[in-house]
């Protein structure tokens, strides 16, 4: 869990609203990161106790009261947008959101997936060599069935002219 995602559930955190791995999760995100864990403390040290009606009347009835909050409120919202778009380091020493599990089960699956490409590739090329190679073969077969047989000359044995057509499944 990033520190984004601690600062928008903190507040449910302290109050006991989360489930128990997503409290757990925040926790130890809170050992690890002190400005998430400083936030944490000084929320909890802020005590809330809700206002009668006279005090409510005392501190917003004054006019200056809203427009002092809305610039807090603006500065704080502005400081929470730096701190989280800010760059810590390089890009391969920042957390990712992604369990080591999970990234070790993508790259396994990636490697598999290159090693089976690899693998029908070199099927597809000896499948062209192995066609190429009969090809030749029917091709100089065609060849010997369409020369004419000739006689032997000057001999005493007779020949017989024979022609030969391949037959299926037999070279």
């Amino acid at each position: 869990m990033d520190c984004m995602m601690v600062n928008i559930r903190v507040a449910a955190y302290i109050d006991g609203e989360l489930a128990p791995a997503e409290s757990e999760q925040v926790a130890t995100h809170l050992e690890k990161c002190s400005d998430c864990a400083a936030l944490v403390v000084s929320l909890q040290e802020q005590c809330f106790e809700k206002f009668s009606a006279e005090q409510k009347s005392d501190i917003c009835g004054d006019k200056d009261f809203w427009g002092c909050m809305d610039g807090v409120l603006n500065a704080h919202m502005d400081q929470m947008v730096v701190a989280a778009t800010t760059v810590r380091g390089p890009w391969y020493s920042q957390k990712v959101g992604v369990p080591m599990p999970m990234m070790v089960a993508y790259a396994a699956a990636m490697l598999l997936a290159v090693a089976w490409g690899v693998q029908q590739l070199d099927r597809a090329h000896s499948a062209e060599m192995a066609a190429d190679h009969l090809g030749q073969q029917i091709e100089q077969e065609r060849r010997l069935a369409a020369q004419p047989q000739t006689a032997p000359t000057g001999g005493n044995a007779a020949y017989k002219v024979v022609t030969y057509t391949p037959q299926r499944g037999t070279f």
